[in-house]
């Protein structure tokens, strides 16, 4: 696991989304990486996501990951985005959308 940096630990420490598990809610949740870009985790507060800690093992269940990764997404600017050019941000977010997200929620 990639160490969080001192910017983005300073950011994470200052925003309460961090403070509950973004699945359960449950407090004191560890820090998830949600996505790999060149061989490395993306070290952004977007791809980070609080997450509780029986999850957060090396293989996560797949839908948790995979609905970690779409918080990440739905948090992130276009511009946050631009920063990783060779990944399909929309393509994967409208994969995880539909797959996640039903009408009326």
């Amino acid at each position: 696991m990639r160490p969080i940096s001192p910017r983005v630990r300073k950011i994470i420490d200052s925003d309460p989304f961090y403070t509950k598990c973004c699945i359960t809610g449950e407090p004191n949740p560890s820090m998830e990486h949600c996505w790999i870009y060149g061989g490395k985790q993306i070290d952004e507060a977007w791809a980070i996501v609080p997450l509780a800690y029986r999850f957060n093992t090396s293989h996560p269940p797949k839908d948790i990951k995979e609905r970690c990764r779409l918080i990440s997404l739905q948090r992130a600017t276009p511009e946050d985005l631009a920063k990783y050019p060779r990944v399909d941000w929309e393509q994967d977010k409208l994969y995880l959308q539909n797959k996640y997200c039903t009408i009326g929620t």
